[in-house]
Order: structure tokens, then sequence, then C-alpha cells
């Protein structure tokens, strides 16, 4: 019978409380630069012009079929040999992540944008509205609303995906898990704190994804 000692947790409780803290930090990084980097990908989507819409579809399609953990390997070993710029494990996680999931939220920018009536926006026009004008005062402020509940779905998808960083030596909370699990010879205790840890970083989120797409839909 496996003897249970959950004692080792507690000493070494500084060691998830930084591996949780990295995690956060990729995943608010991420967010932020896939939210500024997903607007740009979606408006360009609906442009009219194909030299703007065929490359953003491209993007977004690459992206979209070939696996996050490649794509972070590709940028920590590839970018720094192209561009001459040496990245850390961290930054090189952040930006993989934050383009990776770019092409998902550039498609919920697109979804958003074309939910709203065709007929505002003609309005707009008529009334010599510029295109961007029209976008920042009368598309975007009703589309976010109706792009919130999604958007705090991809929220919590990149906070899972961050335990992927643990492959370039990332000391997020998998990385620091294994790193204790050499040190402690006690993986089922430290692999069952993991999933609760997981678990109480990525409830919230996704709670609050689901009250919003309830509250939203009343008002809509």
């Amino acid at each position: 019978m496996y003897s249970w000692n959950f004692h080792v947790l507690w000493e070494y409780r500084i060691v998830f409380f930084h591996g949780a803290l990295v995690t956060v930090q990729l995943t608010l990084l991420s967010v932020g630069f896939a939210l500024g980097l997903g607007l740009l990908v979606g408006i360009a989507r609906l442009s009219k012009s194909a030299w703007a819409s065929a490359p953003a579809a491209a993007y977004v399609e690459f992206l979209r079929d070939t696996p996050l953990l490649v794509q972070m390997i590709w940028v920590f070993y590839c970018f720094p040999i192209l561009t001459t710029i040496k990245l850390t494990a961290f930054w090189a996680s952040v930006l993989a992540i934050s383009i990776h999931m770019s092409a998902y939220v550039g498609e919920v920018f697109r979804a958003g944008i074309t939910s709203i009536e065709r007929g505002q926006t003609e309005a707009a026009k008529v009334l010599g509205m510029r295109y961007s004008q029209i976008m920042r005062h009368i598309v975007l402020p009703q589309a976010v609303r109706r792009m919130l509940p999604p958007f705090v779905n991809q929220f919590a998808d990149i906070l899972k995906l961050t335990s992927l960083a643990s492959m370039l030596a990332v000391s997020e909370l998998l990385h620091s898990s294994n790193n204790l699990i050499i040190n402690t010879f006690r993986p089922l205790e430290v692999y069952s704190f993991l999933a609760v840890a997981y678990f109480v970083l990525i409830y919230p989120v996704a709670f609050a994804a689901r009250r919003a797409e309830v509250y939203l839909a009343r008002r809509i």
C-alpha cells in the first residue's frame, strides 16, 4: 500500500507559489499581446482588400492547424537564428502563446464584428463617418459585449497552455512540480496537488465566462 505524505507539499510551498506566480505572469502577458494582435488579425480578415484578408486567413489557418508546442520550440530555437534577437525561455513562451492564440482571438473579433447589424454601419457612412470612427464608436463597443464570453474562455485556454512552457524549462507550475518530484520522490502527492492548483486558477475564469454568457444573453 502506498503511504501518502502531503506534509512535503507544505515544506516546499514556496516552490508552488513561485510556479503559480510565473504561470499567472505568462498568462497575463500572453492575453495582452494576443488581444492586440488578434484585433489586427480580425480587422484584416474583414478587409475588402485581398492583400489584407488573404494573408490574415492564411495566418489563422496555419496557426490553428499546427501544434503550439512545435511553434514554441521554433520560436525559442529558430527565431533567434533568423533575427539575431535572443529570447529567454520565458519570453519565447509568451511570444509563441500570444501568436498562437491571436489566431483564435482574431476569429472571435471577426465573429463579433460581423454580428453587428449592417444597417448601423451604412447609416454611419451616410453621416460621413470614417471607417476608423465607425469601428471605434459604433461597432466595437457593441461587439465587445458579445465577444466577452468567448474572450474569457480564451483566457482560460491560455492559462492551461502555459503548462507547455515547461518544455522550455520555464519555472511555471508544471516544471516546478517536476523538479520537486526529483527532490522528494513523491509524484502522487505533487501531481495531485498540481491538478488542484490548476483547478483553483482556472475555475474562477471558467465560472466568470459562464456567468457573463448568461448575463449578456439576457441583455442582447
